[in-house]
């Protein structure tokens, strides 16, 4: 088992759902006086603009990358490290994966706010914090390999620090430079 499968179900439940809310609830809307004003604002949604079929596959291929990035970049850098167990390769990748998810959410939202910064900040602690826990008294609680001190162990190597530190930027590269990009060619003056 490389990722305890509670991991994966409070990745999307717990980990890093709450940064997302928090953009959609906290965005600003346009007042109605200025809609009224500026129906322009709107003719991309009418004629369904704002999210074409480019645009999904263009997301797919971010998923694909960075999920490839985050698999191999993990596996390459623990294959020769006989004292690596399945359950730390495993831990390497869900903390890289829950951080990559909470960067792209911060990249994608349009406005960063004190709640979107609050909400990935309390996120991270989340996920520390269950993780530590859980991981500090869970002896053989789920089945196949104990996840107990696999975290304790992990943060204590260099390895794992810069293997998950180059994976998370090297995943959010595209993503970011197209966006940076973006923002240049589309509001130069921003």
């Amino acid at each position: 088992m490389f990722v305890p499968s509670l991991d994966l179900t409070l990745y999307s439940s717990l980990f890093t759902v709450l940064p997302q809310c928090a953009a959609a609830l906290f965005d600003q809307h346009v007042p109605a006086e200025r809609a009224l004003r500026e129906p322009q604002l709107y003719k991309y949604t009418l004629h369904s603009k704002c999210y074409r079929i480019q645009s999904y596959w263009i997301n797919i291929l971010d998923a694909v990358w960075q999920s490839t990035v985050i698999f191999f970049m993990a596996y390459f850098s623990y294959q020769t490290q006989s004292n690596m167990d399945v359950s730390s390769f495993g831990f390497s990748l869900i903390f890289s994966m829950v951080i990559t998810s909470l960067i792209h959410v911060i990249i994608q939202t349009s406005r960063i706010d004190w709640s979107v910064i609050a909400a990935t900040a309390f996120s991270i602690l989340v996920f520390l914090g269950f993780t530590l826990i859980f991981d500090s008294i869970c002896v053989d609680c789920l089945a196949g390999e104990s996840p107990y001190q696999v975290s304790y162990h992990s943060f204590q190597q260099g390895r794992f620090w810069f293997t998950n530190l180059l994976t998370i930027v090297t995943a959010m590269m595209p993503r970011y430079t197209v966006k940076c990009i973006y923002n240049k060619v589309r509001n130069p003056f921003m």
